[in-house]
């Protein structure tokens, strides 16, 4: 991985989840050059995550740590033949 790439990683997991206000408030401080140059640039990739981290956060239920589930069942014909007819005489 290029420098470049490692960079661009770092600033987008380490703004988006790993964020809280004092540990951005103490990185302005020290570095508020930087920090506005690599947000500029990398703005499309922070808005990406933020918008996947806050669906993420209304897909978990408040009331505990359990995932909205659904049924997610394939149902296979192993007749294909029967399966032609049936789809004919229903488009007839």
């Amino acid at each position: 991985m290029m420098q470049k790439e490692m960079e661009k990683q770092n600033l987008v997991l380490r703004y988006n989840l790993h964020k809280t206000e004092k540990e951005l408030a103490v990185s302005l401080t020290h570095n508020r050059e930087v920090l506005d140059k690599l947000l500029r640039e990398y703005a499309g990739e922070i808005d990406r995550v933020n918008k996947a981290r806050c669906l993420n956060e209304r897909i978990i239920r408040p009331g505990g740590e359990k995932t909205q589930g659904f049924d997610a069942t394939l149902k296979i014909n192993f007749f294909p033949s029967q399966r032609k007819s049936g789809i004919l005489q229903k488009a007839k």
